[in-house]
């Protein structure tokens, strides 16, 4: 009997291991998304955390090749939270932290630009500026395509038309 206990111990202390190394691998890609889409750093850490702590409760160690899974209880529980609001928040121009230099000008061409490509991309289609923002974050297209529950092909595509949307936006804002 104590050895089976010792077993298991190990067993459960080896999983503990490897969710940490993944927990490691994808917490900030996870925050960045979260804070793109809610703007809010507090909300954006407390929905991170509840995501892996929901994907640790129910996988396990079972869906750690992928962080499509993660991502999508990450963006469940996001839409949960902002229900009773009605819509997602984003940070604005005047909230952006200060860049790493000090030089005042080089702040204001960084918060120019951001700006701009801030109004570019609002003025995408919501299902144009999510699937933007997943490939932003560093997720795959298969990863992608499984959290939007869409095809590998289509997520290509989309996101090749929303990127080159984007594009054109920006340009003729330059134009301007």
């Amino acid at each position: 009997m104590r050895v089976l206990l010792l077993e298991y111990f190990l067993q459960f202390m080896q999983m503990i291991d490897s969710y940490q190394q993944f927990y490691e691998e994808h917490k900030n890609r996870l925050f960045s998304y979260l804070l793109y889409k809610c703007g809010d750093y507090e909300t954006s850490l407390d929905i991170m955390q509840e995501s892996f702590t929901r994907h640790f409760q129910h996988y396990r160690d079972r869906a750690l090749s992928s962080p499509a899974l993660l991502f999508t209880i990450a963006r469940n529980a996001l839409i949960d939270h902002h229900r009773p609001l009605k819509k997602f928040v984003s940070l604005e121009v005047e909230e952006l932290p200060a860049a790493i230099t000090n030089d005042t000008e080089q702040i204001v061409l960084i918060r120019e630009q951001y700006r701009k490509v801030k109004e570019a991309i609002d003025t995408l289609p919501e299902s144009e500026r999510e699937i933007l923002s997943l490939a932003v974050g560093g997720l795959a297209y298969k990863e992608i395509a499984f959290i939007l529950d869409l095809s590998e092909a289509n997520i290509k595509v989309k996101i090749h038309r929303a990127r080159t949307k984007l594009r054109e936006l920006l340009g003729s804002k330059e134009a301007s």
